[in-house]
């Protein structure tokens, strides 16, 4: 089965009452062509006098996958499980932190469900997506000598910049623009995380992305290329 979008907003109307008591607003339904993900649940963060604030839920599924109805539904909850969390203001580690394997696991429990942590594809999918997007990353090198990227939405840069630089055990960290389709297999992270990635792999992929640094609230790309080692020295 390919969904559409009244099987979404279908399935979200029936779980949102059977699990979720019927407390979670609609957000807008999407479909995508994407192939390094099946569901993502995505939203504009503001920061207010009374802290952040999430608005303009979006929840974009996609079409290039047949799969059967169930994993659909499943596909449909977890995204679902995210906007619970992000609408309730619960403050999770990641992503898919504890909090949201707390829920997850509860629900598979009494709902008979196969939610994972997970919608993203698989390596051989993610290596079919050749679109070319922009990508900002933050680049970090860890004491023990591993590698780690972070890709960030362009509206959450100045959001993240300042934690990703004072992440746990970073020797040193940089921030990068790139085109390079070897980046679509990276969710877009919404908390301080990194990918952690192999040194001759990602030097491969650094080389033609433009370097990026903050003069106030705006980005400058310096116009030259580096290598990985001089980035990451």
């Amino acid at each position: 089965m390919i969904p559409d979008i009244n099987f979404v907003e279908s399935t979200f109307e029936t779980y949102n009452h059977q699990i979720f008591n019927s407390e979670l607003p609609q957000p807008r339904f999407v479909l995508s062509r994407a192939r390094t993900f099946r569901g993502k649940l995505a939203y504009k963060r503001t920061r207010t006098f009374r802290g952040y604030h999430n608005h303009d839920f979006e929840m974009r599924i996609s079409t290039s996958f047949d799969s059967p109805i169930k994993e659909w539904e499943d596909v449909v909850i977890h995204e679902m499980i995210h906007l619970r969390i992000a609408t309730a203001g619960i403050e999770d580690h990641s992503a898919h932190g504890p909090e949201f394997r707390k829920l997850m696991n509860h629900i598979n429990r009494v709902h008979k469900r196969n939610i994972t942590v997970s919608t993203r594809t698989t390596p051989e999918e993610q290596e079919a997506d050749t679109r070319i997007r922009a990508h900002y990353l933050c680049l970090a090198k860890f004491s023990d000598g591993r590698l780690g990227v972070a890709p960030v939405a362009k509206s959450r840069i100045f959001d993240l910049w300042e934690s990703l630089e004072k992440f746990p055990n970073t020797v040193v960290t940089k921030w990068v623009g790139s085109t390079d389709p070897w980046f679509n297999r990276f969710p877009r992270i919404l908390t301080p995380k990194f990918y952690i990635v192999e040194k001759k792999e990602v030097a491969l992929h650094v080389f033609t992305a433009m370097q990026l640094e903050r003069n106030g609230g705006r980005l400058k790309a310096v116009n030259r290329h580096y290598t990985l080692d001089e980035l990451l020295p």
